[in-house]
C-alpha cells in the first residue's frame, strides 16, 4: 500500500493552519485597503457634488443682491443700496471663474448649459455698471429703459432659468453618484461576507482533519505478540483488518517490514510488556506492503 494517509492528513493541516489564514489575511488586507479607497474616492465626489450645487446657489444668490440694490438705487437714488450690495458684485468674479473652470470636465450637456449662463452673467454686470452710471448721471429715464430690457425678458430672469436647469443636472449627477457609492458598500459588504465564510470553511476543514487524525491515531491497537488488530472493538488478524480497512489483501502472510509499517501508523512508541498486548500512540503514517488482486 504505497503512501502514508495519516502523514498526508498531517500535512494538509500544516498548510492549512499556516498558509490558509495567511492567505486569507492578505486577501482580507487587499480587499479592505480597495473598499477603503473606493469608499473614500465616493465620499469625495459626494462632497465635491454638494460644493458645486452651493457655488452654483451662491451665484445665484449673488446676482438677486446685485439686482436689489440696483433695483433700491433706482427707485430712491441712495446710494446706500450699491454699497449694501457691491460685496455680491465683487463676488460674482470670483464665483464665475471657480465655475468656469469646474465645468470644464462636465458632460457636454452641463458644459453647454455653462456656456449659456456666463455670457449672460457677465451682461448683467455691464448693465448694472451701465444703469448705475446713467442714475448717478441723472438719466433716470434711459436707466429705466436700459433695466427694463424694452419689454424682452430681463437678463436676471434669463439667468434664473438657466440656473434652475443647472440645478437639475446636478441634482441627477448627485443621485447617480449616491447610487454608485450605495452600489460599492453593497459590494464590499458581500465580499467581507464572503472572506468571512471562507475562513469558517477553512476552521471547519482543519477541525475536521484535526478529528480524522485523532481517530485514526485511536482507532487501531496493536498486539505485537500476536499481530491481531482490534478494530472497531474486535480482534481480527492483520490480514482481515488490511483488507477490512485499506481493501489491501495479503497472499502469504505479512511481512516484519509491513508490520512494523501498521504500526508506524499508530506512532513510533511501542511499549510492550508481558503477556500484555501493546499500544500504539503518536502519529500513523500508512504503510508500504505487498498487495495482491
Amino acid at each position: 500500500m504505497n503512501g502514508h494517509f495519516l502523514k498526508r492528513n498531517q500535512k494538509n493541516l500544516k498548510i492549512v493552519l499556516v498558509i490558509g489564514p495567511l492567505l486569507i489575511g492578505s486577501i482580507l488586507i487587499i480587499v479592505s485597503k480597495q473598499i477603503y479607497a473606493d469608499h473614500r474616492e465616493a465620499i469625495n465626489l459626494l462632497k465635491q457634488s454638494y460644493e458645486d450645487r452651493e457655488w452654483l446657489n451662491r451665484l445665484r444668490d449673488d446676482l438677486d443682491e446685485l439686482q436689489a440694490g440696483e433695483n433700491g438705487f433706482l427707485l430712491t437714488g441712495d446710494q446706500a443700496y450699491l454699497q449694501a450690495h457691491q460685496f455680491s458684485y465683487d463676488d460674482i468674479s470670483v464665483r464665475l471663474a471657480y465655475l468656469d473652470a469646474l465645468y470644464t470636465d462636465r458632460p457636454a450637456a452641463q458644459l453647454e448649459q455653462w456656456h449659456r449662463l456666463r455670457p449672460l452673467v457677465q451682461a448683467k454686470l455691464a448693465q448694472y455698471r451701465d444703469v448705475t452710471s446713467l442714475k448717478k448721471s441723472g438719466q433716470d429715464d434711459n436707466a429705466l429703459r436700459l433695466a427694463n430690457g424694452s419689454g424682452q425678458t430681463s437678463i436676471i430672469d434669463q439667468i434664473r432659468s438657466i440656473i434652475a436647469e443647472m440645478q437639475v443636472a446636478e441634482d441627477k449627477m448627485l443621485t447617480a453618484r449616491k447610487r454608485a457609492n450605495e452600489s460599492k458598500l453593497d459590494t464590499s459588504d458581500a465580499v467581507s461576507t464572503g472572506l468571512l465564510l471562507l475562513s469558517a470553511t477553512v476552521v471547519i476543514y482543519a477541525g475536521v482533519l484535526v478529528l480524522r487524525i485523532r481517530q485514526l491515531q485511536s482507532i487501531i491497537t496493536i498486539c505485537a505478540w500476536t499481530q491481531k488488530v482490534n478494530f472497531n472493538g474486535k480482534w481480527m488478524p492483520m490480514e482481515d483488518f488490511l483488507w477490512r480497512r485499506f481493501r489491501v489483501k495479503v497472499s502469504h502472510g505479512i511481512s516484519e517490514e509491513a508490520f512494523d509499517g501498521v504500526m508506524g501508523m499508530v506512532g513510533k512508541n511501542l511499549t510492550v510488556s508481558d503477556n500484555q498486548p501493546a499500544k500504539m500512540s503518536g502519529p500513523k503514517p500508512q504503510p508500504d506492503v505487498e498487495t495482491g488482486h
